[in-house]
């Protein structure tokens, strides 16, 4: 079912000072998106709070305590294929597509330990997006990985700063299936399935977006409708 989305304002936050208004204190009503279908798959590793896992620039080579087993299955994650590339566009759909695109980054990065794509669109000062990159890092560079993993990411609604037309919030449905981190040397650690809902604030900075912070939304402040 597809729905017009309507435009609805936020209270004004500056550039510099990132931070959430929380949907539950706005008492306007925000229209459903249907945006190509709804949802968007990928794989990944590790659920939305960047508590472990891979990074950055990652060594070719699987640590020589691996089994063959456990080395195939490094190797089949860094060979991870990145979510399709989007062409970054001031709309109300562009910003919800590159809010997607970046959370489908997420089980990528945990993957494969290329933050490359995920930088990139991360503002200096969403603490999130530097505790992903860390953490996605620290475990590829002493040899650990994590199995790529099923993720839907669903966009649910938008909403725009009233005082500032470049800043959005885009809430988001991310389902992941449950997967498996691994440690340097192959211990693995079971990851749960989640159903998470999370508010992408993302800023329009003249030629591309950039993510500003990320927030999972607690139950308590879900629709009744979801």
């Amino acid at each position: 079912m597809s729905t017009v989305p309507l435009l609805h304002s936020m209270p004004h936050r500056r550039r510099a000072a990132v931070g959430f208004v929380r949907l539950a204190a706005l008492s306007v009503v925000v229209a459903w998106l249907a945006l190509g279908g709804g949802c968007s798959r990928g794989s990944a590793t590790g659920g939305f709070s960047p508590t472990w896992t891979p990074s950055a620039t990652v060594s070719a080579s699987a640590a020589p305590t691996l089994s063959p087993e456990q080395a195939a299955a490094r190797a089949t994650a860094l060979a991870m294929e990145p979510p399709d590339p989007y062409t970054p566009q001031f709309t109300p759909e562009g910003a919800i597509t590159a809010a997607t695109y970046f959370l489908n980054l997420y089980p990528y990065v945990y993957a494969t330990g290329d933050i490359d794509a995920f930088e990139k669109m991360s503002d200096d000062n969403c603490g999130f997006c530097r505790k992903v990159m860390a953490n996605a890092t620290a475990r590829h560079e002493s040899g650990g990985w994590a199995d790529p993993w099923v993720q839907e990411t669903t966009p649910l609604e938008y909403l725009v700063d009233d005082t500032d037309s470049n800043r959005y919030v885009v809430r988001t449905q991310v389902i992941s299936e449950a997967h498996t981190a691994h440690s340097e040397d192959g211990e693995p650690s079971a990851i749960e399935a989640s159903d998470d809902i999370l508010l992408v604030q993302i800023y329009w900075t003249g030629s591309s977006w950039s993510v500003e912070a990320v927030e999972a939304v607690g139950p308590e402040d879900r629709s009744d409708s979801e």
